[in-house]
C-alpha cells in the first residue's frame, strides 16, 4: 500500500525482491524505517554495518542511505519486507505551531542530526503504530505520526548508526560495487547486474571500474570467490566440488584454474 500527502508525509509498506530495493540516495525529508523481513548491510553516510530484522532506523534530511539486501535471507516467497515513513519539515512545523504542547518534541526531534537506530523497547512501541497505520486512512495516519515524534523527541533510548559525510561518487560507486560483491558473490552475477545496480550501462561500468582498480570486474569477483574457497577449505568439512559451486562458480575445471592462477597451487593441494 501506498499513501502519499503532498505537503505532508508519505507512507509506504512494501513487499518486493531483495534486488528491488531502492539504491543509495538522499533527500530533504525525515525517513524513519522498519525492517520487518530480511537482513544485509547497511549504509548511511559514513558508516556501513549488518541490520537483521526488526531494526528501526531514523535518517535526518540530507544524509545519503541504503539497505543492502541478502537474498537468502528472504520470506517463503523470496521476498523482503518493510515499512517508510517519510515525513516533511513542513509537517513537524505544522505541529508545533498549531499544538504548543508538541513544539518541545518537534524541537527534540528536529536534534537527531545523526542517523540513528533504536534499543528494542523502544522500537517495539514503534512498530506497533506503524503497523497500525498500515490498517489506516491517511488522515487517521496523522495522529499515529504525532504518536512517532513524541516518542522520537523523548530522547532516549537511541544509538548513532550514520553521520553526514560529503560524497565522493567514484568511492561511494565503488563501495556499492564492493558491498554487492559480498552479498551476492555466491550466487550468479552478471556484468548486466551489478552494473544495474550502481546505474551504469554495461560498457560504461567495465571502463570505470578498469580505470578505478586496475583489473577487470570479472578477474575481482573471481578472486573474492577464492578467498571465500580458501575460507571453505580450511575447514575441511566440504570436497573442492562442493566448495566451487558453494563459492559461486558453475565450473569445477574452471575453479581449479583460477584457485591455482590466484595461490600458486590447486584447491586439493592447498586442502
Amino acid at each position: 500500500m501506498s499513501q502519499t500527502e503532498k505537503h505532508s508525509y508519505t507512507f509506504d509498506s512494501v513487499h518486493l525482491a531483495p534486488d528491488e530495493q531502492i539504491g543509495l540516495h538522499q533527500h530533504p525529508t525525515w525517513e524513519l524505517s522498519h525492517v520487518i523481513t530480511g537482513a544485509g548491510i547497511r549504509t548511511i553516510g559514513d558508516m556501513t554495518e549488518p541490520f537483521t530484522s526488526g531494526e528501526v532506523v531514523l535518517v535526518p534530511p540530507g544524509i545519503p542511505h541504503c539497505w543492502y539486501f541478502d537474498n537468502k535471507v528472504t520470506d517463503a516467497e523470496g521476498k523482503i519486507e518493510n515499512i517508510t515513513l517519510i515525513v516533511e519539515n513542513t509537517f513537524l512545523n505544522n505541529c508545533a505551531s498549531s499544538f504548543g504542547e508538541l513544539s518541545e518534541y518537534t524541537d527534540r526531534f528536529r536534534k537527531n542530526t545523526n542517523a540513528v537506530k533504536f534499543t528494542k523497547e523502544k522500537s517495539g512501541a514503534m512498530i506497533s503504530i506503524l503497523k497500525e497505520m498500515c490498517r489506516q486512512n491517511a488522515a487517521e495516519r496523522i495522529a499515529s505520526i504525532i504518536k512517532l515524534i513524541i516518542l522520537i523527541g523523548e530522547g532516549d533510548g537511541i544509538q548513532v548508526v550514520g553521520k553526514y559525510r560529503k560524497i565522493d561518487k567514484d568511492k561511494e560507486r565503488m563501495k556499492q560495487i564492493q558491498t554487492y560483491v559480498v552479498c551476492n558473490a555466491k550466487r550468479n552475477i552478471t556484468l548486466d547486474d551489478v552494473a544495474r545496480h550502481v546505474g551504469m550501462n554495461r560498457a560504461s561500468f567495465c571502463v570505470f571500474f578498469k580505470k578505478a582498480t586496475g583489473q577487470t570486474f570479472v578477474t575481482y569477483l573471481n578472486e573474492h570467490r577464492i578467498k571465500l574457497a580458501c575460507q571453505l577449505l580450511k575447514q575441511k568439512k566440504m570436497s573442492v566440488s562442493e566448495i566451487c559451486y558453494a563459492v559461486g562458480f558453475n565450473d569445477v575445471p574452471y575453479f581449479n584454474r583460477v584457485f591455482k592462477r590466484c595461490n600458486g597451487t590447486t584447491p586439493s593441494e592447498y586442502k
